[in-house]
């Protein structure tokens, strides 16, 4: 093929950028389908108090969440979050949630049970807002990343999640 040939450079820029966009789509197709896990089938029995807090069993064997809960009550608004306690199957995370989405701070947890945690946060909470804490299992890495560690889900296909009020 010959460079200098003003035709044939424009189709090798065209063969270029279809390459490009072909690349740039198959890499948000394969960050789509790394979401797919959180649909999994899950089950859920939880119980709610007058006070706000919330403890629940989520599980699913497909997942390996079987056993995972939170607990958590409303609370002075900061930079911590205090956590009455948390199960994890395997090390995962627990986050907390703004109302708007964003991810305040997570902390990492090993396998079992911890009680009267705190998760630290980096921005605070603001008195009058509601908070979510949501459970992930670490996909290994021992970084926290909202896109690639598995949240775990309800049957429904909601987060599971205590709740909070910042006082």
């Amino acid at each position: 093929m010959d460079m200098n040939n003003t035709n044939n450079r424009v189709i090798a820029a065209v063969i270029v950028v279809i390459l490009l966009i072909g690349a740039w789509y198959l890499g948000r197709m394969e960050r789509s389908s790394a979401n797919g896990y959180m649909t999994q089938n899950t089950t859920e029995t939880g119980t709610s108090t007058l006070d706000g807090s919330y403890t629940g069993q989520y599980a699913t064997s497909s997942i390996g969440t079987a056993g995972a809960s939170v607990s958590v009550a409303d609370q002075t608004a900061g930079k911590t979050v205090a956590i009455n306690s948390v199960t994890l199957p395997q090390t995962g995370w627990v986050a907390v949630r703004d109302a708007g989405g964003r991810i305040l701070g997570a902390e990492r947890f090993g396998t079992g049970t911890s009680n009267s945690v705190n998760v630290s946060l980096l921005r605070p909470t603001v008195a009058g807002q509601h908070y979510d804490v949501l459970l992930f299992i670490d996909n290994g890495d021992g970084l926290f990343d909202l896109h690639k560690d598995m949240v775990v889900k309800a049957s429904d296909g909601s987060d599971v999640a205590g709740t909070f009020s910042a006082k």
